[in-house]
């Protein structure tokens, strides 16, 4: 078998890897989605519409296998996330039940304010789960209210949903929406042409600066008034439930442990660098090298959450010492390894088949116009 350590830090880097390729596919899919209701064209919706029509579905695999991997390989986060914010993971549900029919039954009738009510589907099924997880992310860096009773290892989830809606916490959902609809804007340049493709530039460029500005912000609270939590030790032989951690917390201490682990630096460099690169390469017209350099961001923002939560994957506000890391959270070293084959097998297959789906449709024809909506009415959405 392979060393325990190992898979844990190795199952860490794959669940995090999975996560930046889901904001990069479906981020672009809800980013286009998010321009539906304030288009006044409706071809101009219906181009932006087919940008990511065939794309959208697949694209959540993603989050289908990051969440199987969560439960396999940190059972205890699941269960203890799954049930403390179980009334958000349902908000995302329910505002992704409104997807599909708003893609389907859009044009189905011919009617302005029918086709205005799945616009706002659109819409609010693209905007809501963006910014439900970037709460969920601010709230890591808080902590959640929970903790382990001792002699049985039952989990307490002692909060409530409002209680998820702290500050700092709406701060990194705005920021997770300024990324996406970024990386939106990024993906209509590509495929469109004209004044569709200029909208989406004069977005870009407002969408990047709001989100150096808001990534900025929440660095600078980390710094200054978040209280951020520091593994000092944890139990000689972690096991699955983390009793016998010794956690402290001090104001700056999220950003402090960028000094004792250098290597965390390297994603706010990537997040900033893609940021600008993509601007550079829209304003020089290389489309394609914009649309790689908003990919390159969005894995540096997403890098740069999970490099300063490192080693904790679900702090306790409540509890410090009974915090979850990737040390003590996770699951035996025979299942670590034993789904690590059956993990990479996957991933090889779904790698496979969306490189395989984005270059037949991407090399098919790059760009969508108005002349491809009509050659096929009854075909595109």
């Amino acid at each position: 078998m392979i060393d325990y350590t190992v898979l844990k830090v190795l199952w860490w880097m794959i669940l995090g890897s999975v996560l930046v390729v889901y904001a990069c596919t479906a981020g672009f899919d809800a980013g286009v989605t998010m321009y539906m209701p304030f288009l006044r064209n409706n071809m101009d919706k219906r181009i932006v519409l087919n940008t990511s029509a065939p794309t959208w579905d697949g694209n959540l695999t993603w989050i289908v296998f990051a969440g199987g991997g969560l439960f396999v390989v940190w059972p205890s986060v699941y269960s203890m996330a799954f049930s403390g914010m179980y009334a958000a993971l349902l908000i995302i549900l329910y505002s992704l039940f409104l997807r599909p029919p708003s893609y389907e039954y859009r044009n189905k009738i011919n009617s302005a304010l029918w086709r205005k009510v799945w616009d706002w589907g659109l819409f609010i099924s693209g905007v809501t789960p963006v910014f439900i997880f970037g709460v969920a992310f601010g709230n890591c860096f808080l902590g959640f209210p929970f903790y382990f009773e001792a002699h049985t290892f039952r989990e307490f989830y002692t909060g409530d949903f409002w209680q998820l809606l702290r500050p700092f916490a709406l701060l990194s959902g705005f920021t997770s929406v300024a990324m996406v609809l970024m990386h939106g804007s990024v993906y209509l340049q590509r495929r469109t042409e004209g004044s569709l493709r200029q909208l989406a530039l004069r977005v870009h460029t407002i969408t990047a600066i709001i989100l150096i500005c808001l990534f900025t912000a929440t660095g600078l609270m980390l710094l200054t008034s978040i209280q951020g939590f520091t593994l000092v030790s944890s139990a000689p032989h972690p096991t699955l439930h983390p009793l016998s951690n010794h956690v402290t917390r001090a104001a700056g201490a999220w950003i402090a442990s960028y000094n004792s682990h250098p290597w965390k630096y390297f994603a706010p460099v990537f997040a900033y660098g893609g940021i600008i690169e993509s601007l550079w390469a829209a304003h020089y017209k290389w489309y394609a090298t914009a649309f790689w350099a908003s990919c390159v961001a969005i894995g540096g923002i997403v890098a740069t959450a999970g490099f300063t939560l490192f080693p904790f994957i679900m702090p306790s506000s409540t509890h410090p010492n009974q915090s979850m890391t990737i040390w003590d959270a996770t699951s035996s070293q025979y299942a670590l390894n034993i789904m690590l084959y059956v993990g990479v097998v996957l991933l090889i297959i779904i790698l496979g088949y969306k490189i395989f789906a984005y270059h037949t449709i991407w090399s098919d024809k790059p760009t969508i116009t108005a002349e491809d909506v009509k050659q096929n009415d009854h075909v595109f959405y």
